[in-house]
């Protein structure tokens, strides 16, 4: 099976919904993104003594007002302090040890951006911010729509230049945001860093745009230095290339051949999340590849996060994979191709039958499931080799037809990085009544048992 039919057999197993003017927001999000680079997919840790310093100055123009140095130091995290559910609350203590308190502001057109906090580590910069207007906020979207989706819609895009080079991280926007009211956004945005950045540089942070900012409207220069104290990093880059070959026959009874020359180019566990950075020249119609699973010296396979891939036809193509469940006892990560049909079946029950499985031996399990007015919550649990996360399930009558609601139905998940499980969502904001009192049970998409890992083809990298 090609990459190509794998994302169709996807995408007609998932079967979401598009959001009403969800083409333009993409297309709006693509205009931002660096030339040369094409997106291809979006489906969304061990401690390490970290201690930078960043000097921060607002630049206005060509003037820059003289840098304040701002120590980092472990402090709250004002996002994180609302009572509000977050992607990252699980690692609230890390991101509040490893994090520096910036405060700076400037306001273009009636809006004024401000730089809260900013964390960093060898995986990711996450930039804290709040975003206020004088008027009401332009919100993307519906009103139907979740209301974290409108937010991280109208929350600003950042980019950055490091040492005057523009920042290359990645090809999706890495952000989760709220609305405190009408004038006032909160956010945190993720900037991924696909090589490991030197012990002092120069950083240029800018805005690509809103509704109510152009690009570079509003610049922010921090001068950052890693040196302060020894960093006890675990992060290698093995620049090593290895070899992906199997053949196999398609549903159509057509035989196929994969032949892929990937390269790993860094592993990183870090206090904020860890990271395997994989490259490849491509061509023509090629993707980039990404059939692996990872698995720990300890035996544990390691649960691989949503990641978007991006692909240059005039270089290499470097992509960045999360995954949780390393941690500083782990001593290697070995990465291990997969030979999988990407199907998958469905798994029905009633809603006081769970937990929920199949006896699949790579999958996961519905554990818990809340169903309310207007949405559910499921909590999943995964077992075995997964290729990736995996949230979706619908909602069924007692005879375990699938229910269509009212209007608008849209799902959402993230994986509590803390505990390896899924948390998805269902939205249905306008269901009727009657259509909530048909609600008996479940159903969700289970991976079909008949991944192989091609052992003979794996890659362990050691750590330090």
């Amino acid at each position: 099976m090609t990459f190509d039919e794998k994302l169709k057999a996807r995408a007609q197993r998932e079967g979401s919904p598009m959001p009403e003017g969800f083409d333009e927001r993409m297309d709006a999000r693509l205009a931002d993104l660096p030339e040369q680079v094409t997106p291809l997919k979006k489906r969304r840790p061990a401690r390490v003594a970290l201690c930078i310093g960043i000097a921060a100055a607002l630049v206005v123009g060509a003037a820059a007002a003289a840098p304040t140095v701002i120590q980092m130091a472990q402090g709250a995290i004002g996002y994180f302090h609302t009572g509000r559910n977050s992607e990252y609350n699980a690692l609230q203590t890390e991101y509040e040890q490893f994090n520096a308190a910036i405060g700076a502001s400037k306001t273009v057109n009636g809006v004024t951006l401000t730089i809260d906090n900013i964390a960093l580590d060898d995986s990711y910069m996450s930039i804290f911010f709040t975003m206020s207007s004088d008027t009401p906020l332009d919100q993307v979207g519906t009103d139907s729509e979740p209301e974290s989706w409108r937010a991280g819609w109208t929350a600003p895009v950042f980019c950055a230049k490091v040492d005057g080079k523009e920042l290359d991280t990645g090809g999706w926007v890495d952000n989760e945001a709220y609305f405190v009211d009408d004038y006032t956004l909160k956010g945190v945005h993720r900037l991924t860093l696909k090589q490991t950045l030197p012990e002092q540089f120069d950083l240029l942070l800018y805005t690509s745009g809103t509704s109510r900012l152009n690009e570079g409207d509003i610049q922010f220069e921090l001068s950052v230095d890693k040196s302060a104290v020894a960093v006890e990093t675990r992060t290698v880059e093995p620049k090593q290339d290895f070899t992906v070959q199997f053949s196999g026959t398609d549903e159509a009874g057509k035989n196929y051949t994969i032949s892929r020359t990937p390269r790993i180019e860094r592993v990183s566990v870090s206090p904020l999340s860890s990271t395997i950075t994989l490259s490849e020249r491509v061509s023509g119609d090629d993707i980039p590849w990404d059939g692996f699973v990872l698995r720990d010296d300890k035996g544990n396979f390691l649960l691989r996060l949503p990641a978007a891939m991006t692909s240059s036809a005039l270089s290499r193509s470097v992509n960045v994979f999360e995954f949780i469940g390393a941690d500083e006892t782990t001593k290697s990560i070995t990465l291990i191709p997969i030979q999988w049909s990407y199907h998958a079946h469905e798994v029905k029950g009633a809603l006081d039958s769970l937990p929920l499985t199949d006896g699949c031996k790579n999958g996961v399990t519905l554990e818990t499931i809340e169903v309310g007015a207007d949405r559910a919550v499921a909590t999943f649990s995964v077992h075995g080799a997964v290729w990736e996360e995996n949230g979706q399930f619908n909602l069924t009558d007692a005879e375990g037809n699938p229910l269509s609601f009212n209007k608008f139905a849209a799902i959402d998940s993230y994986t509590d990085r803390e505990t390896g499980k899924i948390i998805a969502t269902l939205y249905y904001p306008d269901a009727t009544e009657e259509e909530v009192a048909k609600i008996a049970g479940v159903s969700f998409w289970q991976p079909d048992d008949d991944l192989t890992l091609l052992e003979d083809q794996a890659v362990t990298i050691d750590l330090p």
